[in-house]
Order: structure tokens, then sequence, then C-alpha cells
């Protein structure tokens, strides 16, 4: 669980690095209102798909945790 968590939080920066190549890429081509009209969609996408991130990264640090624990005491 806790390799997975750390790939999708690498592709997940890798999203947003590309969003923000996109900008500049699209003011030098002269489409930046095309950008700009899909950036609310673009920040529905990233808010939630950081926000359960976080709640996986979460769950998987209680896990190792309590693996640990359990490792631990036997």
């Amino acid at each position: 669980m806790f390799k997975l968590t750390i790939t999708l939080l690498k592709l997940f920066a890798l999203f947003m690095f590309g969003i923000f190549l996109a900008f500049p890429i699209s003011a030098m081509c002269g489409a930046i209102a095309l950008f700009f009209s899909y950036l609310p969609l673009i920040w529905q996408i990233l808010w939630r798909t950081g926000l359960g991130l976080m709640m996986l990264t979460a769950i998987a640090l209680f896990l190792e945790a309590l693996n640990n624990g359990v490792n631990r005491n036997s």
C-alpha cells in the first residue's frame, strides 16, 4: 500500500509540473484564453486528487505503523 501511495504521489507531482509547464507554453502560442477556460476544471481535479492522496497517505502510514507495532511486540 505504501509503494502504491508513493507512486500515486509521484504521478500527481508530474501532473502538477505539466500544468505549470503548460501555462507559459500556452501564453507563448497565444492560447492563454483557452487555458484560462479550462482552469476551473483543472483546479477541481487538482484539489480532489490532492485531498484523496493525502487521505491515502494517512491510511498507508497508519497501516505501516500497525505493522511495525505488531512486528515489534512479537
